[in-house]
């Protein structure tokens, strides 16, 4: 789809992967509302993104995606601001082994929440303007890893939740698509603070050197290699359903379609 005068929701877009898609839908004509649970680091955002930008393009709201009035209050005043929304990424998400229950609760059901409300406000048939709703997942929601399984268990649950809408035949109707990003380890806080913390917010810890050899092995993403890739998915027209992978060493690569192939 054309980005240049679309309208974007991002969540988690105070800092990381949330930040840069911001930035570079911003960058291509689009304006923003961007929501965080972490207020201080969104309203600096903002004011750079306005500076930057223009005061009218992008917003910050705060918003904790467990919190259903939350939710609803930012789709109210981002529809209120902008008229209308095009594309979604439904981006937060935490990384945390020692508390499970919250990794499902942000990671999966504050996703399904997100799209939820997309489908509500964007469908053609209730007065939307159709669009894009991205489910940012992981490598890790379609591959095992071994030290960080409740993580894992909620990526593959995005994974399949975005597979299944994309599925459903009333997605013309609706005039939605539906694809997920699914990133390998990257260059954020996430992946910092996840291997800092003590004890470590992954489990298995006394298997420290198999767990650099993984990622080593792996590789970690640039911010800028994902963002490039969110990009990429947006504009490409046959997006619904596709899975796009993004490793160090491979690159992006769409999957789950008829013809995998690299972006």
């Amino acid at each position: 789809m054309r980005i240049p005068g679309s309208v974007a929701i991002v969540t988690g877009g105070a800092r990381g992967f949330g930040k840069a898609f911001t930035e570079e839908l911003l960058k291509r004509g689009a304006k923003v509302c961007f929501a965080d649970v972490n207020v201080a680091d969104g309203l600096q955002t903002e004011q750079t993104f306005k500076q930057t930008y223009g005061e009218d393009k992008s917003m910050f709201v705060k918003c904790d995606i467990t919190n259903d009035t939350d939710f609803t209050g930012l789709w109210k005043t981002a529809l209120e601001k902008f008229k209308s929304v095009d594309i979604v990424v439904n981006n937060a998400g935490i990384l945390n082994e020692r508390q499970p229950q919250k990794t499902i609760e942000i990671n999966l059901l504050g996703t399904m929440r997100g799209t939820d409300l997309a489908i509500k406000h964007m469908r053609k048939d209730q007065g939307g303007n159709g669009g894009l709703i991205i489910n940012v997942a992981s490598t890790g929601g379609l591959f095992p890893v071994f030290f960080m399984p409740a993580y894992a268990a909620s990526k593959y649950g995005v994974v399949g939740y975005t597979r299944s809408w994309a599925a459903n035949p009333l997605c013309k109707t609706y005039g939605l698509s539906f694809a997920c990003l699914c990133p390998a380890f990257s260059d954020t806080n996430m992946l910092s603070d996840t291997l800092s913390e003590d004890p470590p917010l992954i489990t298995y810890h006394e298997n420290e050197e198999q767990v650099q050899g993984v990622i080593h092995g792996i590789g970690v993403n640039s911010v800028e290699d994902v963002s490039a890739a969110l990009i990429e998915l947006i504009e490409k027209e046959d997006n619904n359903g596709a899975v796009v992978t993004i490793e160090k060493s491979r690159g992006a690569v769409y999957r789950f379609t008829e013809h995998p192939h690299k972006l």
